[in-house]
């Protein structure tokens, strides 16, 4: 039961994690933790202790210097937030060490899921009901993970997997895997995709075998991606639903038939390993490599916006990447050893950015958010937590070559994007690397020496309580307040705030709820005075102050709004240009 529980655990909770992680609105963070920490205790009183707990210790400490940036960060609320995420990663990498003596059952398992994933994904496409593409940004594959880089980055760690099964299997999800990479229309997916098979068949000793489920793959998956960007009910905006059934029933066709095609062509006899083949496939990486390098010369390398259409695959534009490293260096350079506070560049974005279109809260860039955030103490703590879980990834072959690659994609492609957000695709990465830096030695745990850690686990499990059950409370509030009942929204809303100080929801429900004037501005004050450095609150404090009739008020918190955010394209300057005009005119009775 030991062993099958010390693969089963960290499988189910990253199966939870690739299907209903969630995004940035860290909803997941507070069960996936706690069902690590149950996990965990499991495994403890089972198994034993594994080894390999030094090499997840730079991960906890980036943790706590992120709780740590609370009390300097503009967004401490978010700041807490990005602690309890670093935490839920180390709980992975954690659940990871107790799979060491089991990494081809491990990989297997992340090989089901991530097919399972993929698929789940094509189907939404072929069956509208799967997964709603009604809205904006239907062209761009995205379910279930819910943003289309990260599905991209989720199919790269499936080819990964694929190369290691080889044969039909292999064919098949890496199959399956290349045609969803073509419908995210991720360059970011792609080029990494790319890293990972250069990186396999450098370090790999079974080339050829992999080489062919490769190339049964990729054939089929030319074809049935190039025919769907033909389909507008596949991967063209606003199509009706009736188009979008009739083109997803071809489209599934074609799915099918592409997969028979990727069989029979597996099946095909081997080519011999010779000199010439090796030469001839070097040949081929090396004049797509040119012609890469000659595509980006001829375009260039811009900043500016790419639309969501498949003309973005070949753009060579950031997409205002290079926009936001800018902006997070400028905010390395003001504060370099403690950076401005986990999770806070949106604030360094609103400050530098020069249009309202560049608007974002992650710079997409993990190492310079790592130095704009937590300055040259959380970059190092960063990297030599990446180094110490990198460890275990060296000279490895076969499915542990494959579980080796996951965390390098995963950091990869984290140079382009906001891979740290999404616990969906950091979840297997770092399960793989913990059970790659184990050993397989495991010891039984004694009663008093699990106080200790029983101990930890409170903690830990009461920082991701805390946060998670106060915005539950905040938002209950807001809804009491709307609904007439003062006197039970200012209940929740203190009780949210007694979790969580930092929420600015709960004086938000408290302003909703108050009965005088007076109360209301109070709270709003309260909430400026919670984040300063935060532009919302001015602005709600402001707005506020105008409708109740009083400029000079008004005028004095939408002039720091305008201040912190000076290229909204939002009603508050407007608002501060009226609201000066009365002030000047001495137009004011408060």
């Amino acid at each position: 039961m030991g062993r099958g529980l010390a693969v089963a655990a960290p499988l189910l909770l990253t199966g939870l994690a690739l299907f209903f992680g969630g995004g940035p609105g860290d909803g997941s963070v507070f069960w996936l933790g706690a069902g690590a920490l149950v996990a965990i205790a499991a495994l403890l009183l089972t198994v034993g202790g594994p080894s390999g707990w030094p090499a997840i210790a730079p991960l906890a400490a980036l943790a706590v210097w992120c709780a740590v940036s609370i009390s300097w960060s503009g967004l401490p609320d978010r700041s807490w937030d990005y602690a309890n995420r670093t935490v839920l990663y180390a709980l992975f990498a954690a659940l990871g060490l107790w799979a060491a003596a089991r990494t081809r059952a491990l990989a297997n398992g992340l090989a089901v899921l991530l097919g399972a994933v993929i698929v789940w994904s094509l189907l939404g496409k072929v069956f509208p009901s799967f997964y709603d593409y009604s809205g904006p940004d239907v062209t761009r594959l995205r379910g279930p993970i819910g943003l289309w880089n990260q599905l991209a980055l989720a199919t790269d760690y499936a080819l990964a997997l694929a190369l290691a099964l080889r044969g039909r299997a292999g064919a098949l999800l890496a199959y399956s895997a290349l045609v969803a990479l073509l419908l995210t229309y991720s360059r970011g997916g792609i080029l990494t995709a790319a890293l990972v098979c250069v990186a396999w068949f450098c370090f790999s000793d079974e080339r050829l075998e992999s080489a062919v489920a490769l190339v049964a793959a990729a054939l089929p998956a030319a074809v049935v991606g190039g025919i769907a960007f033909a389909l507008p009910g596949v991967t063209t905006d606003g199509q009706s639903l009736h188009v979008r059934w009739r083109d997803g029933i071809v489209f599934g066709a074609l799915l099918a038939v592409g997969a028979v095609a990727a069989l029979v062509v597996e099946r095909l006899p081997r080519p011999s390993d010779t000199r010439v083949l090796r030469r001839a496939a070097i040949a081929f990486g090396l004049l797509g490599l040119g012609a890469a390098v000659v595509a980006v010369a001829v375009s260039g390398i811009g900043s500016g916006a790419v639309g969501n259409g498949s003309g973005r695959i070949g753009s060579t534009s950031s997409n205002f990447r290079f926009t936001w490293w800018s902006q997070a260096w400028h905010g390395f350079t003001d504060h370099v050893l403690w950076g401005n506070g986990a999770g806070s560049f949106h604030l360094l974005n609103l400050i530098y950015r020069k249009t309202y279109l560049d608007y974002t809260i992650e710079p997409h860039n993990l190492p310079v958010q790592m130095l704009a955030e937590l300055g040259l103490v959380g970059f190092a703590l960063l990297a030599i937590a990446c180094f110490m879980l990198l460890r275990g990834s060296v000279r490895r072959s076969g499915h542990e070559l494959a579980l080796a690659l996951l965390l390098p994609a995963f950091l990869v492609h984290s140079l382009v994007d906001v891979d740290w957000d999404f616990a969906a695709v950091a979840a297997p990465a770092f399960v793989a690397a913990g059970a790659l830096v184990a050993g397989p030695a495991v010891r039984r745990v004694r009663g008093f020496s699990l106080l200790p850690a029983l101990g930890v686990a409170l903690i830990v499990l009461g920082s991701l309580i805390s946060p998670w059950l106060a915005r539950r409370w905040a938002t209950q509030a807001a809804d009491a307040a709307l609904a007439g009942r003062n006197a039970r929204a200012i209940t929740l809303a203190n009780r949210a705030h007694t979790l969580d100080p930092f929420l600015l929801a709960p004086y938000y429900a408290k302003a909703d709820a108050a009965t005088t004037k007076r109360e209301t501005f109070r709270q709003y004050v309260l909430a400026v005075q919670r984040q300063p450095k935060n532009p919302q609150p001015w602005l709600l404090a402001g707005e506020f102050a105008m409708q109740v009739g009083c400029p000079y008020a008004a005028w004095q918190h939408l002039e720091r709004y305008t201040e912190l955010d000076q290229k909204s394209n939002g009603p508050g300057g407007e608002e501060y240009n009226a609201m000066l005009k009365l002030v000047d005119h001495h137009e004011y009775t408060c």
